[in-house]
This record gives structure tokens, C-alpha cells and sequence, in this order.
């Protein structure tokens, strides 16, 4: 054995499929198993001191085993590795698709807040340029508004009057 291979029990999902490597049995095997044909099965193990099989159980009660195992802790952990991958819970297409489409939204809705909340927030006359620099519109002198003092009496002609 060289140092870059393993004697562990590995499973996973792979699709529709189990697949699941089996070193320490008795031959060494892989084992794919198709979950979308086999919808009711039970995995189990069954044995004795120095014989010990990892099988599914089908929904009429017969048992096939898959792999054979000399030590019962071989056993277990193939059973351990097989139980946690078929405990994942599998997603369909659709709701890939769903979680990936609203991470997009959520993507799109933050960025277009953050331009927003970014943009200069200047009046229309402001925000026009020419060659690169801003057009400040003409300054103009307000007329001074006749003085209203109150409690003095004033001619309603010079209250009314426009500003000059």
C-alpha cells in the first residue's frame, strides 16, 4: 500500500447515486447504488464473530448483501459512512435553480441601492457639464422686499408695492 492510498471508508452522493468505496472488505469493492430506482430499501448489516455483511434490505423482507466485512468495526464504520451520506437532505434541480436565481435578485436589488445611495444628489442646473466642467447657473440680485414693521401703520400702497 503506498502512502497516498487510504484504508478509509468513503460515501457520497454522486446525482442520483450512492456511491461508496469499500477497502477493508472482503474483496475491496465500490458500490454505486441508484436511489432514484430503489425509492424503500433498508441498509443493515448482519453477521458473525469474523463474518460480518453490509446489504440491503428490500420492502418484502430479502436481504443482499453488498460488501463483507472479517471485522465488525469495519462493519459499523461502512454502515456510520453510508447512514450520514443517505441522511443529507437532497435538493432538486428546481430549487437549485430557485436559491441560485434569488441570490441573483438579492444581488441586483443591493447593487441598484448602493448606486442610489451613491449618486450626487444635485439639482438639474448643477448636474449638467460642459468640457468636463459644471455650469453654475447665472447669479442674479433678489429685490429687496418692502419692510413690514408690525405695530407701525403703513400705506397699503408701499406693503403692496413690487420689489424694486
Amino acid at each position: 500500500m503506498s502512502f497516498f492510498q487510504s484504508k478509509s471508508i468513503t460515501a457520497k452522493l454522486v446525482g442520483p447515486n450512492l456511491v461508496a468505496a469499500f477497502p477493508t472488505a472482503n474483496p475491496p469493492l465500490i458500490w454505486k447504488f441508484d436511489l432514484d430506482r430503489n425509492h424503500s430499501f433498508t441498509v443493515c448489516m448482519q453477521g458473525e464473530i469474523n463474518d460480518w455483511e453490509l446489504g440491503v434490505t428490500s420492502p418484502k423482507g430479502e436481504f443482499y448483501p453488498v460488501a463483507h466485512f472479517p471485522l465488525k468495526e469495519d462493519a459499523e464504520q461502512a454502515m456510520a459512512k453510508v447512514q450520514k451520506v443517505l441522511m443529507q437532505k437532497r435538493r432538486s434541480k428546481f430549487w437549485s435553480f430557485m436559491r441560485w436565481a434569488f441570490g441573483l435578485l438579492l444581488f441586483a436589488v443591493l447593487a441598484t441601492v448602493i448606486w442610489i445611495v451613491l449618486q450626487p444628489t444635485l439639482p438639474a442646473s448643477l448636474s449638467s457639464t460642459n468640457n468636463g466642467l459644471m455650469r453654475l447657473p447665472p447669479v442674479t440680485s433678489m429685490p429687496a422686499a418692502p419692510v413690514i414693521r408690525p405695530g407701525v401703520p403703513q400705506s397699503a400702497d408701499d406693503v403692496l408695492q413690487p420689489p424694486k
